[in-house]
């Protein structure tokens, strides 16, 4: 099943590869404004009706919306990483997306493709010129935060079931200590330079003192880091939630705090809603 389905009739959708859509919205921007454009990188496994919760909330802002789903492989072999990393920034490159402010909105896994996408930017080679300029504003939600034995753990809830999952939390463990010059030092130096070198744009963060898959000392230590590099950050977080689930145990908070933040930023400017 493709995350393209059940759009609403006023977007045209358009499968770029078996990854990533491509989603056109019709509402009409005030003073032909220029329409702004959403990656939307979802967790690894997210079903098409749940991702779709979030798309609707930018449809009614009038944003064009290129979700980006990542592979398990993109992960465990960073290079592979890297390359689809290199392919999407091709594609934001292109002509008929080049000219579009651009909104991030990235969840667990998914935050790894915008470190890698960090990472090819900031060596600034000419295709990379004004990139970070068209980027507005980033969102993240449930970020994987912590150290090679949580990415492990977070490895095995997204590939087994329970019974299954710590056999192969060290299994994964032995996979990155065997090909540790390819995965964790990598992981490493991608995390890092997210971490000390993002977009100098505003941040929202989502996140929960309960995740098991993101260490949450380790994100508020990030925010404070965020914020001492004069990054405007907002954290929403919570005591109990569920990891890539906070809009649907908190949809309210989640929703308000999300078009807050769009409008803060300007990006919530259309003739009419939907």
């Amino acid at each position: 099943m493709s995350l393209s389905e059940s759009a609403p009739q006023n977007m045209m959708v358009k499968r770029l590869s078996n990854t990533i859509t491509l989603y056109r919205n019709s509402v009409k921007m005030v003073d032909d404004a220029p329409r702004p454009l959403l990656l939307l990188l979802p967790w690894f496994g997210a079903k098409p009706h749940v991702v779709e919760r979030y798309r609707q909330i930018y449809y009614q802002y009038g944003f064009d919306i290129l979700t980006v789903e990542s592979k398990l492989l993109h992960f465990l072999w960073p290079q592979y990483g890297l390359s689809y990393a290199s392919e999407v920034l091709d594609l934001l490159h292109s002509e008929s997306l080049s000219s579009h402010p651009l909104i991030i909105h990235a969840f667990s896994i998914g935050g790894f493709l915008v470190a890698q996408i960090v990472g090819a930017t900031l060596r600034d080679t000419p295709p990379n010129s004004g990139f970070k300029a068209r980027i507005r504003g980033q969102i993240f939600d449930s970020l994987v935060v912590g150290d090679v034995e949580l990415m492990a753990k977070g490895v095995a809830q997204m590939l087994v079931p329970p019974f299954l999952q710590p056999f192969f939390k060290w299994a994964t463990l032995f996979y990155f200590w065997f090909f540790k010059s390819y995965t964790v030092r990598h992981y490493q130096t991608s995390i890092q330079a997210f971490k000390e070198t993002p977009y100098h744009t505003p941040i929202l963060t989502f996140y929960s003192e309960n995740d098991p898959l993101s260490d949450y000392n380790e994100v508020e230590a990030m925010l404070r880091n965020w914020c001492g590099k004069d990054i405007q950050v907002t954290g929403k977080s919570w005591k109990i939630s569920r990891h890539a689930g906070h809009l649907r145990h908190h949809p309210l908070e989640y929703q308000s705090t999300l078009e807050n933040f769009l409008q803060s930023l300007g990006m919530t400017h259309v003739s009419s809603k939907l």
